[in-house]
This record gives structure tokens, C-alpha cells and sequence, in this order.
């Protein structure tokens, strides 16, 4: 019983901007420092690839690929989890690898094409002055890159890192804070950049007299990599940590520790009041008083009713409980915030749980159903997916709904029942049908799509 409720409420978080010297510091923990050293270290191994000709150049290519690939991977789990309270790498629950989405990378490197593009085309507009063109570049990749990496991390949708409307709330709910966390994360960078300069030139001059892949050469690509991964592990801790100061408003739920973990690492103490109501809960859940702890938590609701991380730990105490009733009505309460704020995967892991409690569930609110199906057919669930919209328009004729509900069932179709002919008449009836929608357009391409396959 003492699993329940493992840790207590968010406390009020240490401000980013003072804790700068804790995140240079954070890739010295033994977790960060392992992967740090085991990319550095293939790295340096793979060099020997080179004494195979061409043919070894380009297999050096493909390992730093894989390489950077799995890096970037691991700076998006620090995101992810030090947003969600795990503000210590060597904390990580060892079975969260599927919480972080795969192709987060790809994305990221998408992300930054499409910034760059738009910097060309506004530079091209405006006329290629060289100050404007510094003001433009600065605009994208300095003051809108946190905030579109905060939001592909929360949604894992490239379409939603590029929503304009999400960027401007995302820098709206953060506030003028959000301007020190981009000049940090821009400092960063730059030490980034010009260490990496810096060590290539000195190495330039102290291995000039070697020939091939020398020790010199192998400590000076070793090196390299060390900083990158270093510097760039230290950027993903504080965008991390700056979702996690704000989650609150951001709409994260917080699941971790938090300055729990790290308070009682430095000896520090955390707020008094907070910590009694929370002895009091462990207390209550270990003696078996569950309803007396839901009651508690509630009244925490009622003044935070938005909170995503007091209604994470509030539905643990209710499926102990198992009073179906009020699982059933917390569940409704907690997916409609989660789909609002967007966070899918806790969204869709509570409606595997109802589902699984009972086979007939179907979200009281019918507009949640087409975005959740989306979502777990974007988070490789299909068959969630097809469990969410069956017999969508019948049960609720007339939805404005209809036409993504229909999107997404000749996906399904076309992807994972390999049936592309009833995923054409599907397509074909939602544009006859609804042609003035705005999903009209995304399955017209798509129908485009299979017509060139078929």
C-alpha cells in the first residue's frame, strides 16, 4: 500500500536561473556520464574504420549517424522526464524507454529545416541585409526554439511544435522568465560551438605531425565528442527543468519526485506545511485509510483544480479504493485535461486502464474521441485506436467529429488492415460527404496517396 502514493505534491520549484550551476553539473551523474563516455568511446573506436578506404568512410558515417541519433534520443528523455519531476538521470525508472517517442530526433532535425526555410523565405522577402538576416535567424532559433522543443516533447507531434498559436501560450504561460531561459539555452549553444572550435584548432596543431589515426587524433575526436554531448545534455536538462518549474501552467503532470529527491540529497529541508499533509497521506494509505486520503487530495483540487500532477496521484488512490463509480467519474475528469493540455501518452494509457476495467468504455465526451484515435495511431496503438472510433457515427450522428473519425478509420484500413480499396471508398465518401471540412484536404492528399500506390 505504501506504492500508492509515492511521492508527495509539487513543491514550489527552485527558479532555473539559480540553479544554472546544478545543470553544468548534472552530466557529471553517473547515468548521463556512462552514456556520455559509451557515445565518446565508439566513436573512437569506429575510427579504425577508416583504414578500410571509401568503403570505411562511409560505415563511419552510417556509426556517427547511429550515434547522434541515440544521443539526441537520451537529451529527449531528460526533457520528457525532468519535466515530469525526475530531476536526477540516475533516478530514471529503467522501463520508461517507451515513454519518450523514437523518432523525436527526425523530428527535431524537421523542426529546424522547416525554421531555416522560413528564415530564407522572410530574409528573401525583406531584402538579405546582414543585420536583418542576424535578427531573423535569432528569432527562430533563439527565441522560438525552446518553446517548439517544449512542444514536441509534450505532444510528439511535429505539427504541433510548429503550431504557432501553441508557441505564442507556451511563451505566454511561461512569461518574461521565458526570455532568460532562451538566453541561457542560447550561451549554451554557443559554449557549445566555440569549445568544439576551440579543441578542433588546438588539436589541429598539436596532431599536425601525425599520420593516420593516431593517439593524438583518436584523444582529440574523443574529446570533441565528450563536449557536445556534454554541452548538449546540459541544454536539455535546463528545458527540462524549466517545464517542470512551470508544469503547473504548461499543464504537465508531474509523477516524480521533484526537489524531493534533491532536498534530501543536500540536506536542505522542504516546505513544512507540504510535508505534513503528505506524512499524512503516506500515513492514512499505509493504515488502509484510503477514502480519508482521496478526501484530502481533494481538497488540494479544489483550490488547484487544473493540476495535473495532484489528479495523477489522486486516480492511484481511487483505483485502490475500487470504487467503480468514482474511477469511473475521476477517470472522465482526468482524460478530459489530459487531452486538453495534450499530454497523449498518459491520456492513452488511462484509456487502456478503463478500457481493460471494462470492455464497452467509450469517453463520455464525444469530442475527445477523435483526437485520442489520432494520437494512438500516431503513437503506433492502432488497435486503441480502432477500439475508440467503432460505431462513432452511430452513436453520435450528426458530430462535427464525423469526418476525422472517418480519416482516421481509412487509416486504419490502408495501414493496418492492408485493405487500400475500403480505404479509398472510405476517402472518397468523406469528401463527397463532408468536402468543406477541414480534414477535407489532409484526406485528399492522402487519397492521392494510395491511388499513386495502386
Amino acid at each position: 500500500m505504501e506504492s500508492i502514493y509515492e511521492y508527495g505534491a509539487q513543491q514550489a520549484a527552485e527558479p532555473f536561473w539559480q540553479r544554472i550551476q546544478k545543470f553544468f553539473l548534472l552530466p557529471l551523474d553517473r547515468a548521463v556520464l556512462l552514456r556520455i563516455a559509451g557515445l565518446s568511446g565508439v566513436l573512437v573506436v569506429s575510427l579504425v574504420l577508416l583504414l578500410f578506404g571509401a568503403f570505411g568512410v562511409v560505415l563511419l558515417a552510417a556509426v556517427v549517424f547511429v550515434l547522434l541519433v541515440a544521443g539526441a534520443r537520451y537529451g529527449f528523455k531528460i526533457i520528457e522526464r525532468s519535466s515530469k519531476g525526475y530531476l536526477i538521470p540516475s533516478d530514471y525508472p529503467l522501463t520508461d524507454e517507451d515513454l519518450v517517442g523514437r523518432y523525436l530526433p527526425y523530428k527535431y532535425v524537421a523542426m529546424n529545416m522547416v525554421f531555416a526555410l522560413l528564415a530564407a523565405l522572410f530574409l528573401s522577402i525583406l531584402g538579405g541585409h546582414e543585420i536583418l538576416g542576424i535578427l531573423i535567424w535569432g528569432f527562430f532559433f533563439v527565441a522560438l526554439m525552446p518553446a517548439a522543443t517544449m512542444r514536441l516533447v509534450m505532444t510528439g507531434s511535429l505539427r504541433g511544435a510548429l503550431n504557432p498559436e501553441e508557441l505564442v501560450n507556451v511563451i505566454r504561460r511561461i512569461g518574461k522568465p521565458y526570455a532568460a531561459l532562451c538566453a541561457f539555452v542560447f550561451f549554451a549553444d554557443l559554449s557549445r560551438t566555440w569549445g568544439m572550435v576551440f579543441l578542433g584548432s588546438a588539436g589541429g596543431v598539436g596532431a599536425g605531425g601525425v599520420s593516420g589515426v593516431g593517439f593524438l587524433v583518436a584523444m582529440l575526436v574523443f574529446l570533441l565528442s565528450v563536449g557536445f554531448w556534454y554541452f548538449s545534455y546540459v541544454i536539455c536538462a535546463l528545458i527540462g527543468y524549466a517545464m517542470y518549474q512551470y508544469a503547473d501552467r504548461l499543464q504537465i503532470s508531474v509523477v516524480g519526485p521533484g526537489e524531493e529527491r534533491l532536498m534530501s540529497l543536500t540536506g536542505r529541508h522542504a516546505d513544512v506545511k507540504a510535508r505534513t499533509r503528505d506524512a499524512l497521506i503516506g500515513q492514512m494509505v499505509t493504515q488502509g485509510e484510503i477514502k480519508e486520503a482521496i478526501d484530502l487530495l481533494n481538497d488540494d483540487l479544489a483550490k488547484r483544480p487544473s493540476d495535473l500532477s495532484l489528479h495523477a496521484r489522486l486516480h492511484k488512490l481511487i483505483v485502490a479504493e475500487n470504487y467503480i463509480p468514482r474511477i469511473e467519474d475521476h477517470t472522465e475528469r482526468y482524460l478530459a485535461l489530459l487531452v486538453k493540455s495534450q499530454n497523449w501518452r498518459e491520456a492513452l494509457d488511462l484509456v487502456e486502464e478503463a478500457l481493460a476495467r471494462r470492455a464497452d468504455w467509450n469517453p463520455r465526451h464525444a469530442e475527445s474521441i477523435a483526437p485520442l484515435a489520432r494520437a494512438a495511431l500516431q503513437k503506433g496503438r492502432p488497435q486503441l485506436a480502432a477500439t475508440l472510433i467503432r460505431g462513432f457515427d452511430k452513436k453520435h450522428a450528426n458530430h462535427p467529429d464525423i469526418p476525422q473519425v472517418y480519416f482516421v478509420g481509412a487509416q486504419l484500413m490502408a495501414e493496418t488492415a492492408r485493405k487500400p480499396d475500403d480505404a479509398r471508398r472510405i476517402l472518397q465518401h468523406l469528401l463527397q460527404k463532408y468536402g468543406n471540412d477541414p480534414v477535407a484536404e489532409e484526406a485528399k492528399r492522402y487519397l492521392e496517396v494510395l491511388d499513386r500506390l495502386a
